[in-house]
């Protein structure tokens, strides 16, 4: 489908993170399509440990202006956020930053709106100058502190734990996970191999140790276990998967249990045929994992089809392990760990400029526009 008649169909996006950019730079040569956005850049979620260890580095790939995506040209970006939905009547309620309320009907919905994770994912109403600010606050925290202790033996507490660790290799840096191994639900070997990296650069790991997660969690101070113990930190790193999903503005019959979207195989929504879900927010898996694995090319195929009058034909399918880079770019080059528990590495040198700038930005987002000088 190209052109003609679906141009005149409207396709809402709530959530212009990674998967909302991917899914309307596809979208937008054949729908009328308007992206809803808390930030007007896309602050990625990956790399935790490079934007705490490295900002410069992570800035240059990981926080882009929406404008300078080529293929968002003709997307229309409300910077706002959803506040409601109404189904049957095909409109999103959305207040800006000058709390002016405004309703957009579509014809097609795409729920991305992801979830909040520790301090680096959130929802919240930001500027250009506020995410600055705020990435700027968090890698001051950790280049000023002596101690720092991370909680979660997840992707994001591995790369924190590692990078900052690298980067400082004066600091205490203290990983505390629940389990024997770090990175549940990879590989056994992309888990044993992590282990001793952590070992070999000096992050002191502490298995067995379940932290008590209070609300608000603090950004320093002490650490309560449930087995009694306790750690003191200046700073801590909350990242123990405990993920909320942003779906507080959705009807509750689109939601599981756990507030995330009930979302089928071909990442169609409940009983309506217009309504898609995709990414962190989208319980296709426990892993959530359509936030990865190319699934921004079942959404598309799939809602193309409805848009022509046919069913969803493609079904989205976790892989049986996660997959992909840990913990980034290293000196030493980049590690990707395959599900099936091979690795691949890549040099450093085609990383930073082939792989990053080339693949990523030109051929996976459809162009990037140079910053101007």
């Amino acid at each position: 489908m190209s052109g003609g008649p679906a141009k005149t169909k409207r396709v809402v996006i709530i959530g212009m993170g990674d998967t909302g950019v991917l899914v309307a730079s596809r979208l937008s040569r054949d729908f009328q399509v308007t992206g809803i956005s808390t930030k007007p850049n896309l602050v990625s979620g990956q790399e935790l440990g490079k934007r705490l260890a490295d900002l410069n580095w992570w800035q240059r790939f990981y926080n882009t202006p929406l404008h300078r995506f080529k293929a968002l040209s003709s997307v229309e970006i409300r910077h706002a956020k959803a506040t409601s939905v109404d189904l049957d009547n095909q409109t999103v309620t959305v207040l800006d930053q000058r709390k002016l309320e405004t309703r957009i009907p579509y014809d097609f919905l795409i729920i991305a709106s992801g979830t909040s994770n520790g301090f680096w994912r959130d929802d919240s109403l930001r500027s250009e100058a506020d995410i600055d600010a705020q990435l700027q606050s968090d890698a001051r925290a950790i280049s000023e502190a002596r101690s720092i202790a991370i909680v979660g033996g997840g992707p994001c507490g591995v790369s924190s734990a590692l990078n900052i660790q690298r980067a400082y290799p004066d600091k205490t840096v203290s990983l505390f996970i629940s389990a024997d191994l770090p990175l549940p639900g990879y590989h056994a070997s992309a888990r044993q191999y992590y282990h001793q990296e952590l070992i070999n650069v000096g992050v002191r790991l502490f298995t067995g140790h379940r932290a008590i997660t209070p609300t608000p969690a603090p950004r320093a101070g002490t650490i309560h276990f449930e087995s009694g113990q306790s750690a003191i930190a200046d700073t801590i790193i909350w990242s123990t998967g405990d993920r909320k999903p942003h779906t507080d503005f959705l009807p509750n019959e689109l939601l599981d249990d756990e507030g995330f979207v009930k979302t089928r195989s071909t990442l169609e929504v409940g009983g309506r045929d217009n309504v898609f879900a995709i990414g962190d927010v989208a319980s296709t898996d426990p892993a959530r994992s359509s936030a990865r694995n190319w699934a921004y090319g079942v959404l598309v195929h799939n809602l193309k089809r409805r848009a022509a009058g046919r069913a969803a034909n493609k079904r989205y399918t976790p892989p049986a392990n996660r997959w992909g880079s840990i913990v980034g770019p290293q000196d030493t080059g980049l590690t990707l760990h395959q599900d099936s528990g091979k690795t691949t590495r890549l040099s450093r040198w085609l990383v930073d400029k082939v792989l990053l700038p080339t693949v990523v930005q030109r051929v996976i987002y459809r162009g990037v526009k140079r910053l101007e000088r």
